[in-house]
């Protein structure tokens, strides 16, 4: 079901949507020109949301009154909706309808009204509306072509046939349905449903065939994991599901399992070579292989290929996110939140590493859609302090940065989508000739009475020559004891020093335990810690 709506970006550059707390503007892309053009400027206060459509060619904004759309091909607003509380939307895979979602409210002696609409993109026509009470999963799930969409109910699923919005065709009933997802494929349709059991009945996720809903395809039965996340390949035939839980007894971080179904009917366990959490998994956007991102730090990252086999291993760091480029050629794995802001950008046709970066405090990393460029950005309220903006190429060069003023802050930077040529604009270079962001190795700590001084520290013993990593045998901390090395940079050192501490204590516990005293529930849960912490102090030092 194709739609004018549809039609393809005539931008010959993509823009940037650039949000804050007083205005919204379009600019012209940092990547491909050298002069930063405003192409619009909405003086919005406050905007809640703002997002483009799937093939780039409208915007949408919305703020405290309406929604405004935004076509990118004319540079005019095309129509508004007055609508006060959208707190979510997105459009629909062919861009042919915009979906609206309003927090579920209501009032005593009136009966309840829709807060979930579907309007018409090119003019805003309202073709359908619902009463959706959750706001998790509140978006309807599309078939690719847009032929089918379903939503869940109570025990169900609602299955609907555009342009036919009142009814549904056909109805999925199955006790304990959690989630649903839909594969995104040609008919007939693959749908993966997740069931959560009870009283000695495990959960399970199946795989079903659209619009049979009788037979199930392939299933996957587990105990005691509170929550699933479900991942289609592009083909939308094989189905990965990752599966947590909030706590455990082996981990404070909870456990998670890893599993793979697909369409012929196989389902297996992905088998990871490394204990502790999975940070991230990711298809490959034009190959039947995946990757996952998973173990204690340094983390590890592996490509699994269709038959959930090693294809490669790529190296172990702090990482815990991975995101492949458009056209599914490179690979970004990274270290945000906690972690200290390294990326690597891999070459995934030569299976190589083509650049290291450092990207201090980013909040959301998006690849360009000329598939050679991305952004990192620092954005509150994660973070109220240093937002700001950078723009890279996949080799590692700097070639914008946007730092907000004191006290300012950025909420949001959004890049177009569309079909785009390579920028070639040249790097920024440090006023030390230096390329920005080349990760740099830390410097040695010395005590804030001897910075900015000639005086020599007196040495504790002969300096050793460095021995080549190879050379050097892997390092084991022994239980309950760590070395306190600092590195030069103020926030490692303060998260070493903390980490230190808890250790110091886990270790003071551990001799308690050995002359026969009892410990709290706490202090017991503070000791099964210890080989978590000490993993933690390594990665610190790296």
């Amino acid at each position: 079901m194709a739609s004018a709506a549809a039609a393809l970006n005539t931008c010959s550059v993509p823009l940037l949507a650039v949000r804050g707390p007083g205005a919204v503007q379009l600019v012209t892309s940092p990547a491909h020109q050298d002069e930063i053009n405003k192409v619009q400027v909405f003086d919005v206060e406050n905007s809640r949301l703002t997002c483009f459509s799937r093939s780039g060619h409208q915007f949408v904004i919305a703020n405290k009154d309406d929604i405004q759309v935004y076509c990118c091909n004319t540079n005019k607003v095309l129509y508004s909706l007055p609508k006060r509380r959208i707190n979510a939307m997105e459009y629909s895979p062919q861009d042919t309808y915009l979906l609206l979602f309003e927090p579920f409210t209501t009032v005593q002696g009136e009966d309840e009204k829709p807060n979930l609409t579907i309007h018409k993109s090119t003019n805003g026509e309202l073709v359908g509306s619902y009463i959706q009470k959750k706001q998790n999963e509140w978006a309807p799930i599309w078939s690719n072509n847009e032929a089918i969409f379903g939503r869940i109910q109570t025990n169900q699923v609602w299955f609907y046939e555009p342009p036919n919005f009142e009814r549904y065709v056909n109805r999925l009933n199955i006790e304990g349905l959690q989630m649903f997802s839909l594969g995104k494929s040609n008919p007939p349709y693959t749908i993966a449903t997740f069931i959560k059991g009870k009283k000695g009945i495990p959960d399970c996720v199946r795989l079903l065939s659209y619009p049979d809903l009788k037979s199930t395809i392939a299933s996957k039965s587990f105990f005691n994991f509170d929550h699933v996340n479900m991942k289609w390949n592009f083909k939308g035939s094989a189905l990965l599901v990752l599966c947590s839980t909030d706590m455990s007894e082996n981990s404070y971080y909870g456990d998670t399992m890893l599993q793979h179904l697909n369409r012929n009917g196989d389902s297996s366990s992905i088998q990871l070579s490394k204990a502790g959490p999975i940070y991230a998994i990711e298809w490959s956007p034009i190959a039947d292989e995946f990757c996952v991102v998973y173990g204690f730090m340094p983390s590890k990252a592996t490509i699994f290929n269709s038959k959930c086999d090693v294809a490669w291993e790529l190296s172990s760091g702090a990482k815990n996110a991975a995101y492949y480029s458009f056209d599914g050629l490179h690979l970004a794995l990274c270290g945000f939140g906690n972690v200290a802001g390294n990326m690597e950008i891999w070459n995934i046709k030569d299976r190589k590493r083509i650049s290291q970066i450092e990207a201090l405090d980013t909040t959301h990393f998006q690849w360009c859609y000329d598939n050679y460029h991305f952004i990192t950005a620092t954005t509150a309220p994660r973070l109220r302090v240093k937002n700001g903006f950078k723009v890279w190429r996949l080799t590692g060069e700097l070639i914008y940065e946007y730092k907000t003023n004191e006290n300012q802050e950025l909420w949001q930077v959004l890049w177009q989508p569309g079909t785009y040529n390579r920028g070639q604009k040249a790097p920024i270079v440090a006023p030390d000739g230096s390329a920005p962001g080349k990760p740099k190795a830390a410097a040695a700590y010395r005590p804030p009475h001897l910075r900015q001084t000639t005086r020599q520290v007196p040495k504790l013993h002969d300096e050793v020559p460095v021995k080549s990593a190879s050379q050097q045998p892997p390092r084991a901390p022994k239980p309950g004891g760590v070395e306190e090395l600092f590195t030069g940079d103020l926030e490692k050192d303060k998260k070493i020093r903390q980490v230190h501490k808890k250790l110091q204590q886990i270790k003071g516990l551990k001799e308690r335990l050995a002359n026969g005293d009892k410990l709290e529930v706490d202090q017991l849960e503070k000791v099964k810690r210890e080989n978590e912490l000490i993993e933690e102090m390594e990665n610190l030092r790296l």
